[in-house]
Parts: C-alpha cells; structure tokens; sequence
C-alpha cells in the first residue's frame, strides 16, 4: 500500500464516502498494516557440528577476516516458519535465487532488528555483525553493529558468539538492507539448529522528518 496522505480538513468542508475512505479508511489500514517483514537467516558455512543440507557456501568454513553477507530464507521456509512474515514482498533474490536483503516498498522510518550467531573454529579475538543499506556485499553502506562476546565453547573448539542489532533508520524506497558477519578465525553464520534466533525485521514506523 502507498503511504496514504495526511489531509488538512477545512470548516466546512463537504464530507463524501471517498473522502472518508481515502483519508480517515486508507490511514487507520496503513497503520494497522504498515509495510514489514521478518525473515530467517540462512546458514553459511558448514563444519561437521553444523551442516545443513541447505547451507549457502555448504562443505566449507568461511575464510577469516572476510566479510560475509547472510542470506534469507523466504518467509515461512526458515527455522521458525510461524514466526516469519512478509506480506509487504520484500525479500530481494540475487541472480542466484538465493534472498540476501529485504528492499524497502515505501519510504519511511523504518525500526530495523536483528539476532545473528557465529560460530568459529577456536577462540576469536573478533566478532563482528553489521546491518547496512546498498546492495548487499562489500558495497552495503553499514548503519549499525555489533562486537559481541563469545557465548559458549564446544568440546570440538568451536565457539559460539550471539549478536543482537536494534535501531531506527530512515530508508527511501527501492533500499536494499542487508547483514553481513566476520570474525578472526574461520567462521560459520545463522547456525540452523538455534531455530528463531538468527533473524533480520524491518518494520515502517513513520514518515521521514
């Protein structure tokens, strides 16, 4: 839905069905229903503890000190399908099919939340998750971060670092937002088994000032 316009009612003004339901009906649905999603991570990477024959980039770790964007799931074919939603479309699919971004379908404040988990081979010094604008890749513009701590060390040497992104961003419309991970030794992202814990949500919250 296009973001209905504000009216300005003058005295007197004549009252008529469609102008009730273009600026009193089309409003109230618009707030009730505003533009958003919350899609699944999708795992990239693969180890033996973690592979999943869905995985992006499967039967490797991913190289340390590269950053790597995380892919989605489509909504209601990730880890917690119940949980995931996108009636606005945004889920953007690169030339591989594979969904790497939600793109914006009106301009707006939009509150943006993420949770993210990496996994690395042995202890990392560090960990970082970025949520940027842009086409998703090297050339995404990052808005907001994270340097979390790691979580938990498995009896393989693994460790496990959870992160968790909240923020407002004013995007216009067409803007891809993506979010992408590193770490200082070779890694794995979204890690499948912690279902509804690796997911990326945007939702319109207000027009830009």
């Amino acid at each position: 839905m296009v973001t209905p316009t504000v009216h300005d009612w003058r005295s007197r003004e004549i009252v008529t069905a469609d102008t009730l339901n273009a600026y009193v009906r089309d409003v109230h649905g618009f707030l009730y229903r505003p533009p958003a999603a919350k899609l699944a991570l999708r795992q990239r990477g693969t180890y033996s503890g973690a592979n999943p024959a869905d995985a992006v980039d499967r039967g490797r770790w991913l190289p340390f000190n590269t950053w790597a964007t995380i892919p989605l799931y489509q909504a209601g074919k990730g880890t917690r399908p119940a949980d995931e939603y996108d009636p606005s479309g945004m889920a953007k699919t690169g030339p591989d099919g594979t969904v790497w971004g939600l793109a914006v379908p009106e301009s707006g404040l939009y509150a943006v939340t993420f949770g993210g988990v990496i996994d690395t081979n042995g202890e990392a010094s560090n960990v970082h998750f970025r949520v940027g604008k842009g086409q998703w890749g090297t050339s995404a513009v990052p808005f907001a971060s994270h340097c979390p701590g790691r979580y938990s060390t498995a009896s393989d040497g693994t460790s496990r670092y959870l992160g968790s992104i909240s923020t407002t961003i004013a995007l216009s419309k067409g803007e891809v937002v993506s979010v992408m991970g590193i770490a200082d030794k070779d890694f794995v992202l979204a890690r499948s088994t912690l279902a509804g814990r690796s997911f990326l949500e945007l939702r319109w919250v207000g027009r830009i000032p």
